[in-house]
């Protein structure tokens, strides 16, 4: 896990939260036991009402060259969304039990409410007006591949109905321990969401990022991953026998035009 997919999955939650799709408040994070899958194959969900639950599963990046050991490549989100006939709430005026309003408790609407929540995730996710979903797309680089799968249980009369939509994303390097940050970019912007909104994980990205900080000369280990000797060698590190803790200054180039 890097800190880019934690950022991306914490905005993903909070902008769907707000976002006003079919589940209401009901996103959760990286919650297992939303979907869960018994011995003999049948789904189940400890779920009372209808959910989307964020996982940030997967990523692999193959070229390191540029950010070394943080580079995050491309990120697999995945948004999976469960419905079961036990979410069902029954009107005492009318006797009819629906999922959500609008949405009488048959399999074809366990179907719908799949199909829009899979809508309503892509429209949140790309909301000019949520700053938590503009956090969310500034984080990332390209939108690489999205998939959405099906699946469905009966076991002992409970339908349960669960949909995945997996996005797969191309996002930016993580932030070296202490690199400046610039205003308006997304990680200030993204940690003022944190604090405002108290989300509980603000302590943990606020220690990972570090104070601000910035030398006289760029940390190539940090920023790409070579040790100090490839620094060296490729005269990155000491620039020309200068040693790392000595700040040049004053330099004058006497080089006559030619």
């Amino acid at each position: 896990m890097s800190l880019t997919m934690m950022a991306l999955r914490i905005a993903a939650v909070q902008a769907l939260k707000a976002g006003g799709t079919l589940v209401g408040d009901n996103v959760l994070d990286s919650q297992i036991s939303a979907i869960d899958q018994t011995a003999d194959g049948q789904l189940r969900s400890d779920q009372q009402r209808p959910f989307i639950a964020v996982y940030t599963d997967a990523a692999k990046s193959q070229e390191l060259g540029q950010t070394g050991l943080r580079s995050n490549g491309r990120v697999d989100i995945m948004f999976n969304c469960g419905v079961s006939l036990t979410m069902a709430q029954t009107d005492k005026e009318t006797g009819e039990a629906s999922i959500v309003e609008g949405f009488p408790a048959t399999d074809a609407h366990f179907e719908a409410v799949l199909d829009v929540l899979d809508v309503q995730i892509g429209r949140v996710l790309s909301d000019p007006d949520s700053p938590w979903a503009q956090v969310f797309g500034d984080f990332v680089q390209s939108y690489v591949a999205k998939e959405h799968v099906r699946s469905s249980s009966a076991a002992e009369n409970v339908r349960l109905a669960a949909g995945q939509t997996k996005l797969t994303v191309e996002v930016f390097a993580d932030p070296r321990l202490g690199q400046p940050l610039p205003d308006g970019g997304p990680w200030p912007r993204f940690m003022a969401l944190m604090e405002e909104h108290d989300v509980p994980q603000l302590a943990l990205f606020q220690q990972l990022l570090g104070e601000a900080a910035s030398g006289p000369y760029a940390e190539f280990e940090r920023l790409t991953g070579m040790t100090t000797r490839d620094a060296q060698s490729l005269q990155l590190y000491t620039f020309g026998g200068v040693a790392r803790d000595v700040v040049v200054t004053d330099a004058v180039n006497e080089a006559v035009p030619s």
